[in-house]
């Protein structure tokens, strides 16, 4: 999973051609140490000042691609060894999300109104030439899949192929490949529940741009707890849930509230 523990940002400058002074702010990440992520960040933001200062590039410009999002690790999950196989973050606009190493969650967007029927015999047919298990949920744009019996590599070509077959959202195929992980939005999206976005990004600059955005926390936390973010529908393939994947699944599901009636968002 490509995902990092301390993140910063620092300053970087550059003097341009005609005398003028380019002063940017870049993220910087490391799984070391914080000063290995201010090492980062000024070292990034001194490249990014740069091109800017050469014309060859513009404020924001750059993109993270395949770099680790931007998320705080809040949550750790560990079978053995010293790499976790799932851990939850915060994204970039509030919400918790679990990222996993080898269970695979398959995001399917269906805005064409047909039947969960419809929608759960397609999943059956994919799932049952493919010999896979798997739980199927409804979202509020579409459908979420659990592929239970067995792991998977996000980055393989049989992970790609498995996840096209189903018919899932190119975009987070493209990010599965991109970040080595399985990703799963675990609570709601503020906008679904009336609330705006975080006043501020992650990592914070100032103590005071993180107490803005504890507050806003706080009534995101709060309001979110009236949402679920799936709705279990069934259970496909007769393997069941893989021994490995138990606990997963079940946290899954505790913070989707997918057993419950609440509306989605």
């Amino acid at each position: 999973m490509r995902l990092a523990r301390f993140w910063v940002r620092q300053p970087g400058e550059a003097i341009g051609p005609d005398g003028s002074r380019v002063r940017v702010t870049c993220r910087g990440w490391s799984n070391g140490s914080l000063e290995d992520a201010r090492a980062n960040a000024r070292e990034t933001a001194r490249r990014v000042a740069e091109k800017i200062a050469s014309g060859r590039g513009t404020r924001g410009g750059y993109l993270y691609g395949d770099r680790p999002l931007p998320e705080p690790v809040l949550h750790e999950f560990r079978t053995h060894g010293d790499a976790p196989n799932a851990v939850v973050t915060r994204n970039a606009y509030g919400a918790l999300v679990l990222n996993t190493r080898d269970l695979m969650f398959v995001d399917i967007d269906r805005e064409d109104g047909a039947p969960p029927q419809t929608v759960v015999n397609e999943i059956r047919n994919v799932s049952a030439r493919a010999g896979l298990a798997a739980r199927v949920y409804r979202t509020a744009a579409g459908y979420r899949l659990l592929i239970t019996n067995a792991g998977f590599d996000s980055v393989s070509d049989v992970s790609q192929s498995v996840l096209q077959q189903f018919g899932s959202d190119p975009l987070y195929v493209r990010l599965c490949k991109l970040q080595q992980s399985f990703r799963a939005r675990l609570t709601a999206k503020p906008w679904r529940c009336g609330l705006g976005l975080p006043p501020v990004k992650f990592p914070f600059e100032t103590p005071h741009e993180e107490a803005r955005f504890r507050e806003w926390e706080a009534r995101y936390t709060a309001t979110a707890a009236r949402y679920a973010t799936c709705q279990f529908l069934t259970s496909l393939g007769d393997s069941g849930v893989h021994p490995a994947f138990e606990e997963l699944v079940a946290y899954h599901d505790r913070e989707c509230k997918a057993t419950s009636s609440l509306p989605l968002a």
